[in-house]
């Protein structure tokens, strides 16, 4: 066998198509709004440790037991947890973010790796060289370019992300710096610490599934995907394996298709993700009705921060490419104790250590450390690149500074005035808004004292409020103000409860996206589609009839098929008076009659208001807050839906 052409192990290509598989199976259950990610991962877990504890029993006898003091028995254990966290919140990052390509660019980043260079440059005793600063610098840079230029990865989407990469990076740097002894033993039994991670895992799921009642929810409905199902079963368990477990499991098949090939598909080589994100793309390409998109600056980007973690100096005197980056959820760790003769390639660790070794020689070689300060310095030019790409060339349209009137509704019901007055004070004090002729007109229908109100709120804003029944939550509110024939409606009005949800979020887009030509402007987040009015789910679990969603989208959006629903919640949103005027007024009354004598209606109405005013879709191309914070700013018709010309 030559050095060139080392054989292709087995275990390897099935661990590529397992992850793969994985992620492409969870986007298409949770894309019909079938909300089981603890569920999936107690039966993946179950099934894998069943695995990995039937394997050992057989080994159980060659391996020596000792006595461990309190220092490494704590940092097994801070290994066990962090493995344990980092797959829990992989798989709860699965539901929450739509782009599920996107996660797979994040966790291929090579953040194990960094914390590693980072130490080493930290314990540098000679000159430090500006190699590490600026390939450090490069990652962050692109790191940041992914989620500025992201439209659907959305808070708890990053959140969970962010902490799953930042535990498997730290379990798997504990796990490289030998602080973590193998075997695990616990009276009479004996487990890798990689398993003992799945064995704390198991709990803490099963105690989270009880907290969050996820058993009491209507969205576990079976049907139409029992084969999603048994895919899920067969292949979950397979990406999370040991290399030792998962190897010894394809051994027939290794022996009997022997290849050869120059980059083998493992953890720290550019093949994994690759492989992982082209299967991916294939599934967007065939059979994703609305696939996750993923923009060329996202996939340069990444592409960028994925090479800085690569030394040239180590890949000129190695036969593969050796960054030692981990790229699913949870690091998978060949046993310490596995005989020599079973070892047919190194493991990641054992890779990275070599990695490490060359570092060293190459670091007496003056030409290779030139190479690779070079091989930084162009990747820093290139960030720096698509840094002036994106400043200049992303589209952002100023609100316009044109004067009009806005109307602020609001639904209240006994909430503290000082919450009223806070909740007007959220658009008026936006240097938009700020010095129009705003109106508030305040629908009471608690028993607070209307005077205090009077009393204490702000005299540069116009006051109104009006006495409601308390009946048909906040949907009854809004459609009673639409429909009074002697409003005289401003030329917006901003409909709200009288305690939003998420403040910075509507700040946010009233301040970015409020403009003359605003026809309907959502106000909190658009967190899910529905596919069609029959398949109608969204994360809360809320689901309708399929024949009630049909006849809303069809009698307020003539000759256009029910499909990609854009469902809004929290009712809060901006609507122009144009659009209040051509609004069916049958159609409106027959709403309001059914959202009073059913309360229940209220939910669905909550979240196709955006249908009810002929914005069934809201493009995707809009950008997430946290996009927006960082500086991405869309034109104005990607997040809304415009009216034509002026009033």
């Amino acid at each position: 066998m030559s050095m060139s052409a080392p054989t292709l192990q087995c275990h390897h290509v099935v661990r590529v198509v397992a992850v793969a598989a994985n992620i492409v199976t969870a986007r298409h259950l949770f894309g019909n709004g079938f909300h089981y990610p603890l569920i999936m991962l107690l039966t993946h877990m179950s099934i894998a440790l069943a695995f990995e504890r039937l394997g050992a029993r057989s080994e159980e006898t060659a391996l020596q037991r000792r006595q461990l003091g309190l220092v490494p028995r704590l940092w097994q254990a801070l290994f066990a947890v962090l493995v344990a966290i980092g797959l829990i919140f992989t798989y709860h990052s699965f539901l929450h973010n739509r782009n599920a390509t996107l996660s797979v660019m994040l966790l291929g980043l090579d953040w194990a790796t960094i914390l590693g260079r980072t130490g080493k440059w930290l314990r540098q005793d000679k000159q430090r060289s500006i190699d590490f600063p600026l390939s450090i610098a490069t990652f962050l840079v692109c790191v940041v370019l992914i989620l500025w230029k992201e439209n659907w990865l959305v808070g708890k989407g990053i959140k969970f992300l962010l902490i799953a990469v930042f535990c498997v990076a730290v379990a798997r740097h504990i796990w490289l710096s030998g602080l973590v002894e193998s075997p695990v033993s616990f009276k009479s039994i004996t487990v890798e610490p990689y398993s003992a991670g799945l064995v704390v895992c198991l709990p803490i799921a099963i105690v989270l599934l009880i907290i969050t009642g996820w058993y009491n929810r209507r969205d576990f409905d079976v049907e139409g995907r029992i084969i999603w199902m048994l895919i899920s079963t067969i292949i979950g368990p397979l990406s999370l394996m040991s290399d030792t477990r998962l190897k010894k499991l394809t051994s027939l098949l290794q022996d009997k298709v022997p290849c050869y090939a120059r980059m083998d598909p493992d953890f720290g080589s550019a093949a994994f993700p690759l492989l992982v994100l082209a299967i991916v793309e294939i599934d967007n390409w065939l059979t994703q009705h609305r696939p996750s998109t993923t923009s060329a600056v996202q996939w340069f980007s990444f592409a960028i921060a994925y090479l800085t973690t690569v030394d040239i100096a180590s890949i000129t005197s190695s036969t593969t490419w050796t960054s030692g980056a981990s790229y699913i959820p949870i690091p998978n760790f060949k046993s310490r104790d596995e005989s020599a003769d079973e070892i047919k390639s190194p493991t990641p660790e054992e890779t990275e250590a070599m990695a490490s070794a060359d570092l060293a020689c190459a670091s007496e070689s003056p030409s290779l450390r030139r190479i690779s300060l070079a091989w930084n310095a162009i990747l820093s030019s290139l960030a720096l690149l698509l840094v002036f790409y994106c400043a200049v060339g992303a589209p952002y349209t100023e609100p316009n500074k044109r004067s009009w009137d806005l109307d602020i509704v609001i639904a209240w019901y006994d909430e503290p005035i000082e919450q009223v007055i806070s909740t007007v004070q959220l658009a008026t004090e936006l240097p938009n808004i700020s010095g129009r002729k705003v109106r508030t007109i305040v629908y009471n229908k608690g028993s607070l004292n209307e005077t205090e109100l009077e009393d204490s709120f702000p005299i540069e804003s116009s006051l109104v409020i009006r006495r409601l029944e308390n009946v048909g939550r906040e949907g009854d509110t809004y459609l009673s103000h639409i429909l009074d024939s002697e409003q005289d409606w401003a030329s917006h009005t901003m409909f709200i409860q009288a305690e939003p949800h998420d403040p910075a979020y509507l700040q946010a887009r009233l301040e970015d996206y409020l403009v003359r030509d605003t026809g309907f402007l959502s106000l909190s987040l658009v967190r899910n589609f529905c596919l069609s009015c029959d398949t109608c789910n969204d994360h809360s679990g809320w689901t309708e009839d399929g024949t009630v969603l049909r006849e809303i989208f069809e009698r307020a959006n003539e000759h256009q098929t029910c499909q990609d629903i854009s469902l809004n919640y929290r009712g809060q949103f901006v609507l122009s008076a144009r659009r209040m005027k051509q609004a069916n007024t049958e159609f409106l009354r027959d709403l309001r009659s059914r959202v009073i004598d059913d309360e229940g209606f209220g939910y669905t109405l909550e979240r196709v208001w955006g249908t009810v005013f002929q914005c069934p879709t809201i493009s995707e191309r809009c950008p997430t807050l946290l996009s927006g914070w960082i500086g991405n700013r869309a034109p104005v018709g990607d997040c809304q839906c415009l009216d034509d010309g002026a009033f």
